[in-house]
């Protein structure tokens, strides 16, 4: 289970760069209405469908490229298999379609075996246009992209499309959740525990999807699995918010990455 999050966390983390070089997507699902470009969110609640109403998402690259703009953050968490041993993966993405551009901040901490202080790196990748920035402290790098090869990466992102964990979703409500009306459902991962014999302490997941698009609002996955609680425990937790949806995102490259562009060779 640790390493299927893992894959996933690093293909979010895939998505999210991707995103940035391919925001102008058009492409929609079949059957799926797209949520309201240009629109401010719908904050009014509607009746209470009268059945239950689906439940499988559009793929994330999906959601995102049907919207005009957007903050998205990704965290997850892992602790294992000693109580001390921690890591965290925080992936906030903001994205703006009129701008063409788009901005990852990336985060990444750990406490090893046995505790001690925290070991944290950060990366910044800064998109507009034909034009990329990426780096940290005082070490950044400067690229600028022929059209054809922004085409191309814009190519390939549109490929992408992946989705979290979602295992037999029971629908809970209507609820209005960052300025969206969604339907929330609740779910637990099926076979959890059965190959490794670990005794199950916590299975829980909830989602919401916007009743206008199908794309996720919010995502909550909490799990953990326990041998020994001092030995061999593993505690995964991961969420995906989505914020600013459809409202106003400013993306400008920080003073560094000017700094950067006068001293790189442009192609």
């Amino acid at each position: 289970m640790k390493n299927r999050l893992v894959i996933f966390i690093t293909l979010l983390v895939t998505l999210a760069l991707a995103c940035n070089l391919s925001g102008n997507s058009t492409s929609q699902p079949q059957g799926v209405t797209p949520p309201g470009k240009g629109n401010s969110p719908a904050k009014t609640p509607l009746p209470q469908p009268s059945g239950t109403p689906p439940a499988i998402p559009v793929s994330i690259n999906d959601g995102l490229s049907s919207l005009n703009s957007y903050k998205m953050t990704v965290v997850f968490k892992s602790t294992g298999p000693t109580p001390s041993e921690i890591s965290t993966i925080m992936v906030e993405n903001e994205r703006s379609q009129a701008q063409d551009a788009g901005h990852t901040h990336m985060t990444f901490t750990s406490v090893k075996a046995g505790g001690g202080d925290p070991t944290t790196s950060e990366t910044d990748i800064y998109q507009i246009v034909n034009d990329q920035c990426s780096g940290s402290g005082e070490d950044w790098s400067w690229t600028s992209m022929a059209p054809n090869q922004k085409e191309m990466m814009d190519l390939v992102g549109s490929m992408l499309g992946i989705t979290p964990l979602i295992d037999t979703p029971t629908f809970v409500a209507q609820e209005t959740v960052n300025g969206i009306l969604t339907n929330h459902f609740t779910f637990k991962v099926s076979g959890l525990g059965v190959t490794s014999g670990a005794e199950v302490i916590i299975n829980k997941g909830d989602y919401w999807l916007a009743v206008d698009g199908q794309y996720i609002v919010k995502y909550i996955l909490d799990l953990e699995t326990s041998v020994d609680p001092q030995t061999n425990m593993i505690h995964e937790e991961i969420s995906i918010d989505l914020n600013q949806i459809n409202q106003p995102v400013d993306i400008a490259f920080p003073q560094s990455c000017l700094d950067a562009s006068l001293v790189t060779p442009t192609p």
